[in-house]
């Protein structure tokens, strides 16, 4: 067989993963349509290696149905690590002119995060208060797992511990509400905020004033796939519209 066969065999056994997945989809209305959203984009990725998305599991893609190709919106990316690595937001501000700020607290990854988006990067952790705390940097092995040491879950830090190559340092950051960080930025009212912050976002969103900042959509990391944040969701005008990987995409009722 030659290697243009090899590759032909390999696109159709992809186009029938897509058409599988796709079919998965349509029947599949729990949150185990996370890992099937995620693996349709890979499947999609590899077909079609020019796509512009850079999200870990689709959210970018998603979103930008969602949103319907929309340009010049706003963001808050909380908790994007070294902006670019399995980024929900480069993609809209490298290919929708979008402007936002982007939030983490890890030095090194600010830096280069701060190197490589055009829009401004925070060094701040999204906490349910302003002021300082214990943050566990993972320096080795799940390196975008890092979280505040108060609300990080303890099966999932046990998880990231177990990793052979794991190695952390306890470090003081400061921390701010996610509606400081909106005020801050004077993004009072942005179009989409992303919030991985690995187990501190329900702690985050409960004490965040839906009532006078109107997101229009969010990607909130959801690991431990505990009911309250679509509950809490739900209770402030939000629908949960799809899932994407951990991540669970809300979108605002009006």
């Amino acid at each position: 067989m030659s290697v243009s066969d090899h590759i032909r065999a390999a696109q159709a056994e992809l186009k029938t993963a897509q058409s599988l997945l796709s079919k998965a989809l349509a029947t599949e209305k729990s949150r185990r349509r996370g890992p099937i959203v995620r693996q349709l984009y890979d499947v999609r990725r590899m077909l079609d290696p020019s796509l512009p998305y850079a999200s870990q599991a689709g959210q970018d893609m998603v979103l930008d149905g969602l949103f319907q190709k929309k340009t010049g919106g706003t963001f808050v990316d909380i908790g994007g690590y070294d902006g670019v690595t399995g980024s929900n937001t480069l993609f809209f501000e490298q290919n929708r002119g979008w402007t936002g700020v982007l939030v983490e607290p890890m030095p090194d990854q600010l830096a280069k995060a701060g190197a490589a988006r055009k829009c401004p990067c925070l060094g701040y952790a999204a906490a349910d208060r302003d002021g300082e705390a214990t943050f566990i940097a993972v320096t080795e092995g799940f390196t975008q797992m890092s979280g505040l040491e108060a609300t990080y879950d303890p099966s999932m830090l046990t998880r990231v511990r177990n990793d052979p190559r794991h190695a952390e340092s306890a470090i003081t950051v400061q921390t701010r509400m996610i509606s400081s960080i909106l005020k801050e930025a004077a993004l009072t009212e942005p179009d989409f905020i992303s919030l991985d912050i690995e187990g501190g976002e329900l702690a985050a969103l409960r004490v965040f004033p839906f009532d006078r900042h109107a997101v229009r959509a969010w990607a909130i990391e959801n690991n431990t796939g505990t009911p309250e944040i679509a509950q809490l969701m739900k209770a402030n005008g939000y629908d949960l519209v799809e899932f994407c990987g951990p991540d669970e995409i809300y979108l605002r009722r009006s």
